[in-house]
């Protein structure tokens, strides 16, 4: 079996394919190009928190995405613990809760200015604009260069391997911006997380101006690209699954858990890499020190050793189980800033149009990428 995670065939429901590595090539060598891929939650899991072995330190994806910047997604410790402690003294809980209201005015006004028509791309005039509305506000950066945003991060994500000099520029392009918007910070203070992170200090240390780099380009573009999946992603589901939706529709407290179960069934970030650190066996095969290991995260999500009737919806499952936020010390910093955005939107989109209908779901293109999952556009009749 030569499993090709950049194959157009299985990019509709890969998850067949994932099963069948899963329960037959638990730990599988591909050839072209060269990794290995596991798939059993068990052993997904324990790669994720064995950091000494499994390193992030090389990229984490098979394409090779590297920050230019230091970025704390691609570090291993003790530069890791050093900087997320520092950056989470400004990426709080209660910042991001704080936004709650901020997000409801962006959802509310993205779906007023939907066009009243019979069929709208939802991921164009909703989806996509959404995460980065949010992410350019609690930058405190004006709202009007989102678009910009869009622009790069799209491009950084879209780079294809070894296009060195179009991630360079793409990555440039954010810098410079936020170059600008750090030393305007510094000379006055705001209420917004970019003064946050310049203000920030743990134990004596404090950000360099290459770490918010980092973390405001990280941001930008993990934010951007991952909610505006996860959002497409559950716009997909819920509609494949009206029953489940009018449940939600009636008792908007099953929101939450449905976003879990989400996020288990079809997450936005289907596979993470590794590189093996040392030599290490499992399943009767030996990683090489230096080899590429693909993490298969929806496969490990849909594991009938952990989850019960794994390849069905259910929005009353108990979903904390699950990894689409990763675990151990790469546990997504974002993760609560994405669960509150996944919430107001459909607590928005559900209030005005439950019982919309995707109108063609068989022929949904999907981005064409192993690393994130979600469709390229979704066209949907908004029926009240």
């Amino acid at each position: 079996m030569n499993f090709n995670p950049y194959s157009r065939s299985h990019l509709g429901n890969p998850h067949p394919v994932y099963a069948a590595l899963r329960e037959e090539h638990p730990i599988h060598l591909n050839d072209r190009p060269r990794f290995w891929a596991i798939s059993r939650y068990e052993d997904v899991e324990n790669a994720l928190r064995e950091w000494p072995i499994f390193s992030s330190a090389s990229g984490i994806t098979l394409d090779g995405f590297s920050g230019i910047k230091p970025m704390i997604i691609l570090m291993d410790p003790p530069r890791h613990a050093e900087l997320r402690r520092v950056l989470q003294k400004a990426f709080t809980a209660k910042r991001i809760s704080a936004q709650e209201s901020v997000i409801r005015h962006t959802a509310r006004a993205l779906l007023d200015a939907i066009p009243n028509e019979e069929e709208v791309d939802l991921v164009s005039a909703f989806t996509a604009p959404f995460p980065i509305m949010v992410i350019a506000e609690m930058l405190g950066v004006d709202p009007s260069d989102r678009d910009l945003f869009k622009q790069w991060s799209n491009g950084i994500m879209a780079t294809a391997a070894g296009e060195y000099e179009s991630l360079a520029r793409n990555y440039e392009h954010i810098f410079d911006y936020f170059r600008g918007v750090i030393a305007a910070r510094r000379a006055s203070p705001r209420d917004d997380l970019v003064t946050a992170l310049v203000q920030a200090e743990v134990d004596g240390h404090k950000l360099t101006d290459d770490d918010i780099l980092g973390f405001c380009a990280l941001l930008l573009i993990a934010g951007n690209e991952t909610t505006t999946n996860l959002l497409g992603n559950a716009a997909t589901v819920l509609a494949a699954h009206p029953d489940a939706r009018a449940e939600i529709v009636a008792d908007m407290s099953l929101l939450p858990n449905a976003i879990e179960e989400v996020l288990r069934f079809e997450g936005p970030v289907p596979t993470l890499t590794r590189t093996a650190a040392v030599a290490v066996a499992l399943h009767g095969h030996t990683i090489d020190a230096g080899e590429k290991v693909m993490l298969l995260l929806a496969a490990a999500n849909r594991d009938p050793r952990v989850f019960d009737d794994a390849d069905r919806f259910d929005i009353h499952r108990e979903t904390r189980k699950h990894i689409a936020f990763g675990s151990g010390i790469h546990f997504c910093m974002g993760a609560n800033l994405a669960r509150l955005e996944a919430r107001v939107a459909f607590e928005e989109l559900l209030s005005r149009f439950p019982k919309y209908s995707v109108t063609a779901p068989e022929a949904l293109s999907y981005l064409n990428t192993p690393s994130i999952r979600g469709p390229k556009a979704l066209p949907v009749r908004l029926a009240s």
